[in-house]
């Protein structure tokens, strides 16, 4: 049995990438959303729905029934 280490690689780097961009964008929500009301909020709030439909593409992938 042989390990494709070039795969492993490719999937320790986008998991890394995916979870530090998911915890970037909810911060960055986070930090709009406890702002004045207005523009900023409502791009906090898109923040939140972004970190949410990643959740969801997230569970579409790993549940091999949804597809």
């Amino acid at each position: 049995m042989t390990i494709d280490w070039a795969a492993f690689v490719v999937v320790v780097l986008v998991t890394l990438l995916g979870a530090c961009g998911l915890v970037a964008l909810y911060s960055l929500g986070l930090r709009l959303v406890d702002s004045a009301k207005g523009f900023r909020h409502t791009a906090g709030v898109g923040c939140f729905v972004l970190c949410g439909l990643a959740v969801a593409y997230a569970i579409y992938l790993i549940i091999p029934a949804l597809h």
